[in-house]
């Protein structure tokens, strides 16, 4: 891979980062509806922050399929270490959370088993990673080839983006979807737009992206005033604005030309998943010590501190000896 979309890569991680932060600063605003200008305020930035976790997905399935694995065992025991162990680690300090909370049930209830169940709602992301790391020596000669990756994604979007629509309307397709699920595609399509020769230009992904955005927001609204209540069905699943805008998105970092600051962004792509890991611990910190708990707060207080502590826990944590495993 070239310097210059290394560099694009991590702006993408680092802008990835800090959404994901904002994302879950806010849901609690936007999970309750009520129709105000604050509550739009929220569902425009959760609209925008969606991006983040298809985005995570699509670099990860860039690097990781671009590279021959000529030994499984050394492959698998670099996922255990980077992966599994830091996985543990923030299991570990949710538990304790919920022990501050009041949590009646064992220490290792939600650390070592029954781990869907603990405060790490958002840790999915992290099961589903590691299902992905677990096939990809197997996706990596399946999808090798240009025309290999443009049928995978062609097939990948008619069942995974296309048939669940299409179900909406009591229409079926007459086969069954024998191989692909939802976040296989970005895995895959990251690699197949990073390997990708053509260049688009960036007035036009960034008009896709507000174009997606706006779209998100507005149907979200739309559908929130006639029953009352938020519906996701359009900020993640199958919505065809969520694969536009995570696709222009990352098409619009990786043309980006080598930059100020690689050093710095290094670090904080580097510090992704404790980022990823901790950042709602941070959050519930945040509110604590910094509250009330308004939109206002959350979005210039709390999201901001909490990125922050991240970022200096992963940097302090990398350091010490014995701590150190639980940081990629």
């Amino acid at each position: 891979m070239t310097e210059k979309r290394l560099y694009g890569i991590d702006v993408l991680k680092a802008v990835c980062c800090f959404s994901v932060v904002l994302l879950h600063a806010v849901a609690y605003r936007v999970e309750s509806f009520d129709g105000t200008a604050s509550w739009m305020l929220a569902n425009v930035i959760s609209s925008a922050t969606r991006e983040a976790v298809p985005v995570f997905f699509m670099v990860s399935g860039a690097l990781v399929l671009r590279r021959d694995i000529p030994s499984y065992a050394g492959y698998f025991l670099k996922i255990a270490r980077n992966y599994t162990v830091p996985l543990l680690g923030g299991l570990a300090a949710y538990k304790l959370l919920a022990v501050s909370q009041g949590d009646p049930t064992p220490l290792l209830d939600g650390v070592v088993y029954n781990v869907r169940r603990s405060l790490a709602f958002h840790l999915w992301f992290m099961w589903t990673f590691l299902g992905l790391a677990l096939v990809a020596p197997l996706l990596r000669p399946m999808v090798a080839r240009p025309e290999s990756r443009r049928l995978f994604l062609g097939l990948w979007l008619l069942f995974c983006i296309v048939q669940p629509w299409l179900g909406r309307i009591d229409v079926a397709l007459p086969v069954d979807n024998m191989l692909f699920v939802l976040h296989t595609g970005y895995y895959v399509a990251g690699y197949a737009l990073l390997a990708a020769n053509r260049r688009v230009p960036a007035g036009w992904l960034l008009f896709l992206c507000g174009l997606a955005v706006g779209a998100t927001a507005w149907l979200t609204w739309r559908a929130a005033l006639e029953t009352g209540l938020l519906s996701p069905l359009y900020y993640e699943g199958p919505s065809p604005f969520l694969v536009l805008y995570s696709a222009c998105a990352f098409l619009l970092c990786r043309d980006l030309p080598a930059g100020p600051f690689p050093r710095l962004l290094a670090a904080v792509s580097g510090a992704t998943f404790t980022v990823y890991i901790y950042h709602v611990l941070a959050l519930s910190l945040a509110g604590r010590l910094f509250g009330p708990t308004t939109l206002a707060m959350r979005l210039l207080v709390h999201a901001p501190l909490a990125f922050l502590a991240c970022l200096a826990l992963d940097a302090v944590g990398r350091r010490i000896p014995g701590l150190r495993v639980f940081f990629r």
